[in-house]
């Protein structure tokens, strides 16, 4: 008796044991995304180098300070006669400012500050574009989880099939034409559940290199994300809504500030410098010491540096003009995918309720046709067929409802609207504001290097 109430408590630890494996569902894989990806981490640090353009642009308002110093000791001899020996010391501390450059300095400046709100928009953008890659390595390792699993199922009921119609044949009630179509049936699905499992063990690599850890368990998804009611409506709200938009219009108006900052090299500059130089040394003669202070204003005006600054100006103009083209080509390009994606996810809901149909009326023809083959009016062939029909539609089931999610998501990444807030992931989602306004108006210190490990 005490032996038997050990092996429960060991049977019930194990299954304990099994039955606690940690589960993730979608919202937990995209936040480890979100956080981790080295690609998405890589852009973030590279936005953080666009708000040093605006510090380095700041810079050109406040004057450049140099101090200089030398010392030197030099020896002279004439002849056997005398030895002279002179330590000449001197310092000086000079500035420079620009007063007035043709607003190439503001416009500089602004044509920074665009530069980072773009770079923000980008960011945005490709985060949402990370969430949508990561969404759909989840769906379609899930789908290839639960194929493998209806293939193995089947795998083991075939394998009974062809038990028993061997002992039927071995009894008289079938021939060798139903063995032989059970092993061929068998063997198609050992060679269906191989390529599904290969399927899914690229799907598993996939996850990793996105999501960053192995798949373990995965929840399906049933949520619904939110979608418009209609095709022009998502098409307003993906114009609104999507970054990609605001990214081509804050590149433009970067590029047309440079246009202007370039405009201004056409015009004077005015500058103001001081320099103070003190200085004294020892001779064989006598001690000087020079104290010296010196104010100069400047003014210079470009006359012909062969066309330079005119072939950059046309640069920049022509850039910009790029940058135009390249708002309408996104707008247009934008409209395609959102009309294509809408189509797509409609069409999908209706798949998913087809082909649920076909499960349903696959399910009831199959036990139709085991019952009519137990009276001898069906043939082995008949049953081996209901049953491929009916793992078929199981199999386009699972297809569908997870393209379905895909389309969903792809729906919404395209709209825009696939934010850590919209997703409800447990993550603090980045903001660039925080190192934009610490780096700014910094005009000295180092960064503190971060270490990066070999996470592989």
């Amino acid at each position: 008796m005490v032996k038997f109430k050990i092996l429960i408590f060991v049977f019930l630890s194990i299954s304990l044991l099994f039955n606690n494996v940690k589960s993730e569902n979608l919202e937990e894989a995209l936040s480890n995304a979100y956080v981790s990806n080295p690609i998405i981490n890589s852009k973030r640090a590279e936005l953080r180098s666009f708000d040093e353009d605006v510090s380095a642009a700041t810079s050109r308002f406040f004057p450049n300070i140099e101090v200089i110093g030398s010392y030197s000791e030099t020896n002279l001899e004439y002849g056997e006669l005398s030895k002279v020996k002179t330590n000449p010391l001197s310092g000086s501390i000079s500035a420079n400012q620009i007063i007035f450059a043709g607003g190439s300095l503001i416009n500089n400046r602004l044509s920074a500050v665009n530069k980072v709100s773009a770079g923000r928009e980008n960011l945005n953008y490709l985060e949402q574009e990370l969430l949508y890659d990561a969404a759909e390595a989840y769906f379609n390792y899930l789908k290839s989880e639960q194929i493998v699993g209806l293939r193995e199922s089947n795998l083991e009921v075939l394998k009974e099939r062809l038990i028993a119609t061997q002992i039927q044949f071995d009894v008289g009630e079938l021939t060798l034409t139903d063995v032989a179509q059970a092993e061929a049936r068998l063997s198609l699905a050992i060679a269906t559940l191989a390529e599904a499992r290969s399927r899914m063990q690229g799907t598993k690599a996939n996850y990793k290199s996105i999501i960053g850890n192995e798949p373990e368990k995965l929840e399906p998804y049933i949520k619904k994300l939110f979608i418009p009611s209609s095709e022009n409506e998502a098409l307003l709200f993906a114009l609104k809504q999507n970054p990609i938009i605001r990214f081509t219009e804050k590149s433009e108006k970067s590029s047309r500030y440079q246009v202007a900052s370039n405009k201004g090299l056409l015009s004077p500059k005015i500058s103001i410098s001081g320099e103070y130089i003190y200085s004294e040394e020892g001779n064989f003669l006598m001690n000087e010491d020079v104290d010296q202070y010196q104010i100069t204003g400047t003014i210079k005006i470009p006359i012909f540096y062969g066309g330079l600054n005119w072939s950059n100006i046309r640069k920049a103009q022509e850039i910009n003009t790029r940058d135009k083209y390249l708002i309408i080509d996104s707008k247009r390009q934008l409209k395609k995918f959102v009309k294509t994606a809408y189509a797509n996810y409609k069409s999908s809901l209706l798949k998913i309720s087809s082909t649920k149909e076909q499960v349903r009326a696959n399910q009831i023809a199959l036990e139709g046709v085991k019952q009519e083959f137990q009276l001898g009016t069906r043939t082995t062939l008949d049953i081996l067929d209901a049953e491929q029909e009916n793992l078929d539609a199981r199999v386009a089931l699972v297809r569908a409802e997870n393209n379905s999610n895909i389309s969903m998501f792809l729906l919404s990444f395209y709209l825009g609207n696939l934010s850590p807030h919209n997703l409800s992931l447990k993550v603090d989602p980045y903001d660039p504001k925080i190192n934009y306004n610490r780096v700014k108006n910094t005009r000295i210190g180092l960064k503190r290097i971060q270490v990066i490990g070999n996470d592989d």
